[in-house]
């Protein structure tokens, strides 16, 4: 996660958080396994939409996949049954 903005007072769990979900395979991290919720941690930082200026916060989750597509850049919760149940976890 190199160039990741991690606030200091949440680097310790998102440190943790990367090093378990690295740990675990794809089919764990999104199989049936997973769907009993999705999980992540705050980094403290937050983006910019481009279109309303809001702030949006910026989470590390296992659930985003390498292999597929091309990362998740902004997460549209109404789009995405993984970004949904991400976002409803999350009060998001």
């Amino acid at each position: 996660l190199d160039g990741l903005v991690v606030v200091e007072e949440n680097r310790a769990a998102v440190d943790a958080y990367v090093k378990a979900a690295a740990g675990k395979s794809d089919r764990e991290r999104t199989g049936e396994g997973a769907a009993a919720g999705k999980t992540g941690v705050p980094t403290g930082s937050y983006a910019v939409n481009p279109v309303t200026g809001e702030r949006v916060p910026v989470w590390v989750a296992d659930y985003v996949l390498a292999s597929y597509g091309t990362g998740a850049v902004m997460a549209v919760p109404a789009h995405d049954e993984r970004d949904w149940m991400f976002a409803k976890t999350y009060a998001l």
